[in-house]
């Protein structure tokens, strides 16, 4: 009876443990391929544009560029992190010349994230980050062409790294370009909503600015004789706390950023209301 018990709990712990480290497990890097596409979220094409882009950007200046598309990586949120980071570090990105960066994207949580080496940070500032993905792969996203998000927003940090490193990537943009589907649809209805109720406020006296003082919290209001101006609230703060800073404000979105070790990764752009989700 001990035996079977002893022999019974063995086989337990052993599948515990294989479970364990299953779940840990991390993306093997392919050996023809800079992006790891577990969702096929890129046809073959677009993975060859992919790949020509990256060997271009590592030709001209030494910086390789890498991605990582899962669909599902099955843990909370507070591991994901943890998990990008050391997907990094598994695949040794910029081992050659220790610059390096690599785009990680979990489908199925909506979170994403783009890793620097230390090395590659002193090229892209908080800014530069924001900036490129404002105008890539988040309409992208949004508007669920997946595709599209990753090839512009590659080609655009890639012509962004090369300009700084002071030369020409010598690609062509089009075929990484944006098509006009991507441009939020969300977003135009917003500003003819915003436009309709300032003509509102506008022809009735006032009266309409009462929805616009709910919606802006006082960024518009009536103005009463010798009444100072009162301009849109909030805007863009930062903080520098290692891989937990941030770059945040405006609307309901953030950018965080942090400074790595030798053997880590430094800034990540992020977006959303909780920080890296779309």
């Amino acid at each position: 009876m001990n035996h079977r018990f002893l022999f019974f709990t063995q086989r337990v712990l052993a599948l515990t443990l294989t479970l364990a480290l299953c779940a840990w497990a991390y993306p093997a890097r392919p050996s023809d391929s800079q992006i790891y596409d577990d969702n096929h979220l890129l046809n073959a094409s677009e993975t060859k544009l992919f790949n020509e882009l990256a060997h271009k950007l590592n030709q001209r200046t030494g910086i390789e560029l890498t991605c990582v598309l899962l669909n599902d990586i099955g843990h909370q949120n507070d591991k994901i992190d943890e998990y990008a980071q050391k997907t990094a570090e598994e695949w040794q990105v910029g081992k050659a010349s220790g610059e390096g960066l690599m785009i990680f994207v979990a489908q199925k949580q909506h979170w994403k994230k783009i890793l620097l080496t230390p090395a590659a940070e002193k090229f892209l500032s908080e800014k530069d980050l924001a900036k490129i993905q404002q105008k890539t792969i988040l309409p992208a996203f949004r508007e669920y062409n997946y595709n599209e998000g990753i090839l512009s927003l590659s080609y655009n940090l890639a012509s962004h790294l090369a300009k700084a490193k002071k030369v020409k990537l010598g690609i062509d943009e089009a075929p990484y370009k944006l098509s006009e589907n991507s441009v939020s649809s969300l977003m135009i209805l917003f500003i003819l909503f915003v436009f309709f109720l300032t003509l509102m406020a506008k022809f009735s006296g006032g009266r309409g600015n009462g929805i616009l003082w709910f919606l802006f919290g006082g960024a518009i209001k009536n103005k009463k004789k010798d009444e100072p101006e009162i301009g849109f609230a909030g805007g863009f703060g930062s903080t520098a706390k290692g891989f937990g800073g941030g770059f945040g404000g405006g609307l309901g979105g953030g950018f965080s950023s942090g400074i790595g070790g030798r053997s880590s990764f430094g800034r990540m752009g992020s977006f959303g209301k909780r920080d890296d989700l779309w």
